[in-house]
């Protein structure tokens, strides 16, 4: 047996993605990357290679890998001709040309992406559930920077028993601490088991309801995130879906000692470019709290939603 992939580190990149809904078929389709091989006609590395997120593969390995899990050949097709158009340098649209997966079932309204699931499936995996809503507040204004976030999720599957909570905490810029952590906490509806991958700016847990939930149960839970003590924070929040995720409200609760020069919204940017300032977008105004409120929704998988700010002291690109 060889040895498993390394995770992709989602930077919003359309390789990546495109890697990361590769695999998500191959899960689905439950092969080993050997059994796949055999089945699309290729060999064991030019498979891993083409979910590897390092390279976009060839359309054939890629129709190959899909026929073989029973996937949409047309629409992988018309999927991998997007991202390789958006690598175009000269493209006009890039990124905002790509329509990733999840895709809706022939026959179905648009937007539901509901999974179809047999009455005794025991799936754990993001097939077996969905996020109708994420409800953040960031704290600024502590001594180290926490986040309560309280998610709902809609089981799709009969029996579902844990559901991953995967939080990316990029470093700041210029920080060359040893040390790169994140605190995580259930406050309520459930307990954290370990588990998950877990590297370099990525921590991965998985909440653990207190029963396994019914297919079509609504399940409400609290986390808590905290950076540990000392640790310097990169200037942005965003919510990154990598499956269906309907609504997102981020308050950012500033101290009002050391207010930002500028707070901008971000709808749908790559998470590689989060950091850029778009000359004409509008500055955000903290209300008398230092709080500033956005709410999203019809989020596209894979771009990052919530909020930027540059700090006082630091100067305008």
């Amino acid at each position: 047996m060889g040895r498993p992939q390394k995770p992709i580190v989602q930077d919003g990149s359309p390789v990546r993605l495109f890697a990361f809904w590769l695999r998500n078929l191959r899960d689905s389709a439950g092969f080993t990357l050997e059994q796949l091989a055999r089945r699309a006609e290729y060999g064991r590395t030019t498979v891993s290679d083409a979910m590897g997120g390092e390279k976009l593969p060839s359309r054939p390995v890629t129709l190959a890998i899909v026929g073989a899990c029973k996937g949409d050949v047309r629409r992988w097709s018309e999927y991998w001709a997007q991202v390789r158009r958006a690598l175009d340098p000269d493209c006009p649209d890039g990124v905002a040309g790509i329509d990733p997966p999840p895709w809706d079932p022939p026959g179905r309204p648009a937007g539901l992406h509901a999974e179809q699931c047999p009455p005794d499936c025991t799936r754990t995996d993001p097939h077996g559930w969905y996020t109708e809503s994420v409800a953040t507040l960031l704290r600024l204004d502590t001594p180290t920077p926490e986040a309560l976030e309280r998610r709902t999720v809609v089981t799709t599957c009969e029996g579902l028993t844990r559901i991953p909570v995967g939080v990316s905490v990029p470093r700041r810029a210029g920080d060359t601490r040893t040390e790169h952590g994140l605190e995580i906490s259930v406050v309520r509806g459930g307990r954290l088991e370990d588990g998950g991958p877990e590297y370099e700016s990525y921590f991965e847990r998985f909440l653990v309801p207190p029963d396994p939930l019914r297919a079509g149960t609504r399940h409400t839970y609290e986390v808590r995130l905290r950076i540990p003590p000392a640790q310097p924070m990169a200037p942005h929040f965003v919510h990154v879906p990598l499956t269906r995720s309907e609504h997102f409200r981020l308050r950012v609760r500033f101290d009002r000692a050391r207010m930002p020069r500028r707070v901008w919204r971000l709808a749908g940017v790559p998470t590689a470019v989060i950091y850029q300032q778009n000359p004409g977008t509008p500055s955000l105004e903290p209300d008398g709290r230092g709080v500033v409120d956005v709410g999203f929704a019809a989020m596209k998988v894979g771009y990052g939603y919530g909020l930027s700010w540059l700090e006082a002291g630091v100067a305008d690109q």
